[in-house]
């Protein structure tokens, strides 16, 4: 008989993670109430860049391609644990090509930072 709760438990944190970076870019405060006057605006552009902005192959071997990245000025990847494993500026590209063939097999999470917001997408490592 399969147990399956390792899964569970890396789909709990996954949530969990993405549920906290939501928050911190939402810019909502504790009382779940905006921070400042901007946050509208901020996630109207989050939730543009989300939708314009597209990476694969999923799952990635050796290369990773993030595509529709106007604005946005780096990309940091982090492992499920928050660990940031990569970093990279990308001023002025419409794509760029991470080289990821050195992290482990595994769930990942790349962060685009823009003047205007700051999404995070997920992918898997092969």
């Amino acid at each position: 008989m399969k147990k399956h709760l390792p899964g569970i438990v890396l789909s709990s944190i996954t949530f969990i993670l993405l549920v906290i970076s939501l928050g911190s870019v939402s810019g909502q405060t504790g009382a779940g109430q905006p921070a400042d006057g901007k946050s509208a605006v901020s996630d109207s552009a989050s939730l543009s860049l989300a939708e314009r902005i597209k990476i694969y192959p999923i799952p990635v071997k050796s290369e990773l391609i993030a595509d529709n990245i106007d604005g946005v000025t780096m990309i940091e990847i982090f492992d499920v644990t928050g660990n940031k494993c990569l970093n990279e500026v990308c001023d002025n590209h419409n794509q760029v090509i991470i080289e990821v063939s050195q992290l482990r097999k595994g769930i990942y999470f790349i962060r685009f930072i823009s003047p205007r917001a700051t999404i995070m997408k997920r992918f898997i490592k092969e």
